[in-house]
């Protein structure tokens, strides 16, 4: 495999590989593939359940911060030009 590096401008490097050519050959039975696809659902709907309850979590934790007054970076800048003007 030959890598060629050139300079597409003063910001980028352009990588070119040679990839080598292969076929690759696979047998599945229905039955296989079926509990595939039955597997990958379940990871896929737990991973989107944990999601889920860490979004509520902070969610939680932005309206408990909002209730005690506390404001962000952006608002208090905000307000610092608000007062100089």
């Amino acid at each position: 495999m030959d890598t060629v590096y050139e300079k597409k401008d003063e910001q980028t490097l352009v990588v070119s590989k040679t990839a080598e050519v292969t076929t690759e050959t696979n047998e599945y039975t229905l039955e296989f593939l079926l509990q595939q696809e039955l597997s990958i659902l379940k990871q896929r709907n737990k991973y989107i359940e944990a999601r889920d309850k860490e979004l509520a979590e902070v969610r939680e934790l932005i309206a408990q911060a909002k209730l005690l007054g506390i404001v962000s970076d952006l608002e208090v800048e905000k307000a610092k030009k608000e007062v100089l003007n």
